[in-house]
Parts: structure tokens; sequence; C-alpha cells
């Protein structure tokens, strides 16, 4: 037992330092001076990058410091709004981008020159993560990419991490083609959809309701707008709460003979019409056919 205690009391612990007052703060990080001596080029390289990075990422963090105090600054070029509305080019949104687009080049470099490297943490690596890129080049069962290539000229393949054939690679697509020309065209094609769907709501991209639209025919569960006809006005193309007339008794009255809105039967002007009355039977056959076999 005497041997256990003088054990304990026989051992050190590790000095915990502490802060002070007047002392200078512990900086944490890379150190401020290397000895060049023994470091390769690419190594000096590699420090460099990391310094700037960390600069641009403590000018970030707080946006008082990397907008100048420059009262004779050149115009402001004209105002840029977004879909909702909001302004994208403000003086501070400038200055931001600019410092964004420089970590994003330096985190390239980084990455080339050590694999192993880890972005900082604040670092984004995806601006649109809600947007499913894939689906929109492809459209459905590929028909998109199969028109874009016929128009282009150009062979379109999407490679890279959730493609059909992954790799490490992040995902991108490659266009080959013949002449610079066809790849130029394919280039256009593929950066216009991915545009339009960063700067488009979702609601509002055609390119996206047609490829549902077709999705939904090629799946025969489609449901045809255009022949319907409004219960408000009898016109067809449209539905009654996007009927641009007033509501009215007789727009409200339907026909038993071509179920048309605003007349009665007896007044029908499509009663001794067999062709337009065999086509409404027709119609109404399919209308039956659709909703059984949905």
């Amino acid at each position: 037992m005497d041997t256990r205690q003088s054990a304990s009391a026989t051992r050190t612990w590790p000095a915990i330092m502490k802060s002070s007052k007047w002392g200078e703060p512990n900086r944490h990080g890379l150190p401020e001076t290397l000895k060049l001596d023994c470091l390769t080029s690419d190594q000096m390289a590699l420090f460099s990058v990391h310094v700037r990075i960390d600069e641009i990422g403590h000018l970030l963090r707080t946006p008082a410091n990397y907008i100048p105090a420059t009262p004779n600054r050149s115009p402001s070029p004209e105002p840029v709004y977004s879909a909702d509305g909001k302004r994208i080019n403000t003086r501070e949104l400038r200055y931001r981008k600019r410092l964004e687009d420089e970590r994003h080049k330096l985190v390239a470099i980084a990455m080339a020159i050590d694999p192993k490297y880890h972005p900082p943490t604040d670092y984004r690596q995806r601006e649109f993560p809600n947007i499913y890129f894939i689906g929109l080049l492809l459209g459905p069962r590929g028909s998109t990419i199969k028109q874009m290539e016929a128009d282009s000229g150009a062979k379109i393949a999407i490679r890279g991490k959730g493609s059909v054939k992954q790799g490490k690679e992040d995902l991108h697509c490659v266009i080959t083609g013949d002449t610079e020309a066809t790849v130029k065209a394919g280039c256009d094609l593929v950066n216009r959809i991915i545009e339009t769907a960063c700067t488009v709501p979702e609601a509002q991209n055609q390119l996206k309701r047609q490829q549902l639209r077709d999705l939904a025919a090629l799946n025969g569960t489609l449901w045809d707008d255009e022949n319907h006809v409004c219960q408000n006005c009898g016109a067809l193309g449209h539905k009654r709460y996007q009927c641009p007339e007033h509501s009215s008794f007789t727009n409200s009255v339907i026909c038993r003979s071509c179920r048309n809105a605003g007349h009665f039967a007896r007044d029908c002007m499509m009663r001794n019409k067999p062709a337009a009355m065999a086509e409404v039977t027709q119609r109404e056959t399919q209308m039956d056919q659709d909703t059984y076999a949905y």
C-alpha cells in the first residue's frame, strides 16, 4: 500500500497553458514563418494558397472588412433582380462573389497539389443542391439529351458522381464532336438548360413542365386540358378558374346534345351535323376510357 502511495506521489502531469492578460494571444493554425530550404516548390505554393484561403474565409465572415471605403468609386452597374424580386448585384454581393470565385480557384489549385486537402468548413461545394440537373438534361427516357444531340451534332454524355458511370469526379458533361462548332453548340444547349434551372422557379420552367407532360403521355396518365370545355364561357383550352370572362347564368347551362355551355339542347346548332355529333360522342367515350384506366 505504501508502494502505491509513493508511485502516485511521484507522478507528474503536463502543465496547462493559461491565457494571460498581458501576454500575447495563443494563435492556432498555420505558422507565420517557415524555413524555405526545407520545403519543395509544391509545398511553398501550397502554403501560400492555404494562407490566402484563410484570409478570404476571414473576410467573408466579416462583410464590413472586404468592402473598401472608397468615396471616389466607379458607377454601379444596372440593377439585376432574381426570380423572387431580390437584387443580386449589390456592392456587397459583387465583392463577395469576387472573393468566392478567387477562393474557388485556390481550392482547386490546392486539391490539384495535395489530393488529401480538405476545403474549409464554410466552403460551399454545391451552389444548387436542390436542383436535379441529371433529370433536366436527360428528360423523359432520354428524349431531351437526344434532341440536343440531334440539334447540335455533338455527342453528350453525363459522367461523375450520381450518373450511370459513377466515378470519383464531380458531376459533369462530356461533349465530343467532329468540329469545334458542334462542340460549342452542344455546350450552349447544356448551359442554357442549367442557367434556366438556376434562375427560373420550378413552377415557371417551361422545359420542366413539358418534360412532365411528355412523361405522363409515355406512362399513359396524361390528362389533356386542351380539348376540355370551359364551364363558364364554353371555350376550349382553359379551365373555369382560368376563364377571363365573368360568370353568368347562361354560361352555366350545359347542352345535352353537344355537351357545350351557353345554350339549351333545343337551340343547339350541331343537332343537324352528324360529323360534329360523332366527334362529341368519340370525345366522351375517350374521356370515359381514360377515367376507367386511371
